[in-house]
């Protein structure tokens, strides 16, 4: 489980408390998965920043890029739980994918592009929140950046499906937040269900 929000101890937050919830679908419906959760802005979080000096010297931080792959490749479900910032993911998440979309490690070039090098059975849901409608609001639509760049990282690696949960509008005044997230935290009992009985 990959927890991208910033203030990720609050327990006030929207993407909190559906992280926190789908925890509990998962002990609940596969209680002898062995979770493991990273959130990306905790202090002991190891995910670097490139910088002039590892895109240099890669050896910088090969053993940091190769414990955050392992840990990726060895998941059978990723749920990655990400608020919207500025029409698109977090710094802290894509310095995380910046670690792990490598060469010769989950995707290759060849004489055809570039092909992923996961199997590609792996499930992941990246659960977005926000504060505006960005699937029904035409002022928004185009900006919805943030699911088509997860989709396009995701696919580059091998990963061809990507399921979308959003909680969107939250912010609205005409909204009943803590609505949507109790109609977000239905969605995503289901599809853990689905999940573990697949």
């Amino acid at each position: 489980m990959i927890n991208a929000h910033p203030d990720y101890h609050n327990a006030l937050r929207g993407t909190n408390q559906l992280a926190e919830f789908t925890l509990k679908q998962i002990k609940q419906h596969m209680p002898d998965a062995q979770v493991e959760k990273l959130a990306l802005y905790a202090p002991e979080t190891t995910s670097p920043e490139i910088t002039a000096e590892n895109l240099n010297d890669p050896s910088l931080i090969d053993a940091q890029q190769n414990e955050l792959i392992a840990q990726f490749k060895r998941a059978d479900l990723i749920m990655i739980f990400m608020p919207l910032h500025n029409f698109n993911i977090v710094s802290r998440l894509k310095d995380y994918i910046d670690n792990i979309l490598i060469a010769n490690k989950t995707f290759k070039y060849t004489a055809d592009g570039s092909v992923g090098l996961l199997d590609g059975k792996q499930k992941v849901a990246y659960v977005q929140t926000s504060g505006s409608d960005y699937e029904h609001d035409i002022r928004y639509v185009n900006a919805d950046i943030a699911p088509h760049y997860m989709r396009t990282i995701l696919n580059f690696m091998g990963i061809s499906k990507m399921e979308l949960i959003r909680a969107e509008g939250l912010d609205l005044i005409e909204n009943d937040k803590q609505a949507i997230l109790e109609d977000t935290k239905q969605t995503l009992a289901t599809y853990i269900q689905n999940v573990a009985n697949a």
